[in-house]
C-alpha cells in the first residue's frame, strides 16, 4: 500500500514544495541582511524598463549606447529636478500660514474628536500633537542615522539604472545562461514579459498619475485651495501606490481645505477628488493600463495589503508589478503546457540558445 507509484509521487512532489520553500527561506534572509544592495538594484529596474524604449531609440538613431543611457538618465533627472523646484518654493511660502489655519482648525474640531471612540473627554489636541510629533521625532532621528545608508542606496541606484539602460540586454544573456538549455527558451520568454510588464506598468501609471494630478490640481486651483500645486504634486506621486496613495493625498488635499476655509470648501474639494478618482478608476486606468496589467481591483487590494504587511511602503508598490509578472509568468507555463504549444520549445529554444 505504501509503494503505490501515485504516493510516491506525491511524496516526491511534497519534498520538492518543501526544499523550493526552503530555498525561498533562505535567499529571503540573504536578501534581507543585503538590503542596502539590493533594494536599489531592484527599484533601479523600473526606471529602466520604462526609460529603455527612448535608449534604444536613440542608439538606433547613431548615438552610442555608453552617451545614450546617460542622455536619458540626465533626461530623467531634470524631470524630477523639475517637479522638485515646482513644489518647494510655494510649499515653503504657504507652510506658516497653513500651519496656523490648521492649529485653528483643530482648535474648532477638539470637541467633536473628544467624542470619537477611545478618545477621553479630558484628553486634549496638543497632548495628541506631542505624542504625533514625539512619533515623527523618533522617526526622523532614525532617517537621520540612516542618511549614509539612504545616499548609498541613491547612489548605487543611478549606476544600477545606467548600466541597465547601457547594457541590460547582454546582462539578460549572461544570465540566461546558467538556466539549463532545455529551460532557456521559457525562461527567455519570461524575462522579455517581465520586462515589457514592469516598463508597460511604469508608464501607464504615470500616464494615470499625471491625469489625476492635472485634474485634481486645476479643481483646487478653480476653489482656490492653498497649496494646489504642491497637492497636486503629491497626488502624481501617491498615484503610484494604487488605491492608498489616492486616499491618503485626497484626505491630505480635504484636510488643507477644511483648515483654511472650513467644511464647505473641504467637501467641494472632497466631491472633486473623489469624482476625478472613479472617473479614473473606472475609465482611464482601465484603458491605459487593463493590457499591461490584468488584475481585478479585488486582487490589487489584496496584493498591496500583502506587500505592505512584508515590506511597508516598498512592498506596497512592488505589489501590483510583482504579481502582474507572476500572472505573465503562469500564462507562459499554460500556453506552453497546451496542445497546440508542444512542438514550439525546440525551435524558440534553439533562438534563445542563439541569442
Amino acid at each position: 500500500m505504501l509503494d503505490h507509484p501515485a504516493l510516491r509521487r506525491i511524496g516526491a512532489h511534497a519534498w520538492a514544495a518543501l526544499g523550493i520553500v526552503g530555498i525561498a527561506v533562505v535567499v529571503w534572509f540573504v536578501l534581507s541582511r543585503l538590503s542596502i544592495v539590493v533594494v536599489p538594484l531592484l527599484l533601479a529596474l523600473f526606471p529602466a524598463a520604462a526609460l529603455s524604449p527612448a535608449a534604444e531609440w536613440l542608439k538606433s538613431h547613431g548615438v552610442p549606447r555608453a552617451l545614450a543611457a546617460l542622455l536619458v538618465v540626465l533626461g530623467g533627472f531634470a524631470v524630477l529636478s523639475g517637479i522638485v523646484a515646482a513644489i518647494v518654493p510655494p510649499f515653503v511660502a504657504q507652510a506658516p500660514g497653513l500651519a496656523d489655519s490648521v492649529g485653528e482648525a483643530l482648535v474648532r474640531l477638539e470637541p467633536t474628536i473628544q467624542k470619537l471612540p477611545g478618545v477621553g473627554s479630558d484628553t486634549s489636541l496638543a497632548e495628541l500633537a506631542e505624542q504625533v510629533m514625539g512619533s515623527w521625532g523618533g522617526l526622523a532621528a532614525g532617517v537621520g542615522r540612516d542618511l549614509i545608508n539612504v545616499l548609498t542606496g541613491l547612489v548605487l541606484l543611478i549606476v544600477a539604472l545606467f548600466f541597465y539602460l547601457y547594457d541590460g540586454g547582454r546582462m539578460v544573456h549572461a544570465t540566461l545562461r546558467f538556466v539549463p538549455r532545455q529551460h532557456r527558451a521559457f525562461a527567455a520568454e519570461a524575462a522579455d514579459r517581465l520586462w515589457g510588464t514592469i516598463g508597460g506598468f511604469l508608464r501607464g501609471q504615470t500616464v494615470v498619475a499625471l491625469i489625476d494630478a492635472v485634474l485634481i490640481g486645476i479643481g483646487l486651483a478653480l476653489l482656490q485651495v492653498p497649496l494646489a500645486l504642491p497637492l497636486a504634486v503629491l497626488v502624481f506621486f501617491g498615484a503610484y501606490l494604487p488605491f492608498i496613495g489616492a486616499v491618503l493625498t485626497g484626505l491630505l488635499a480635504t484636510l488643507v481645505a477644511l483648515a483654511d476655509s472650513g467644511p464647505a470648501l473641504a467637501l467641494a474639494t472632497l466631491g472633486i477628488v473623489v469624482v476625478v478618482q472613479q472617473v479614473e478608476g473606472n475609465l482611464i486606468e482601465p484603458v491605459v493600463m487593463g493590457r499591461v496589467v490584468r488584475l481585478p481591483p479585488f486582487a490589487v487590494i489584496v496584493a498591496i495589503s500583502v506587500g505592505a504587511t512584508l515590506l511597508g511602503v516598498l512592498g506596497a508598490f512592488l505589489a501590483v508589478p510583482v504579481t502582474a509578472a507572476a500572472v505573465q509568468i503562469s500564462e507562459i507555463v499554460r500556453e506552453r503546457a497546451s496542445p497546440d504549444a508542444e512542438d514550439e520549445p525546440d525551435d524558440s529554444g534553439a533562438d534563445a540558445s542563439g541569442a
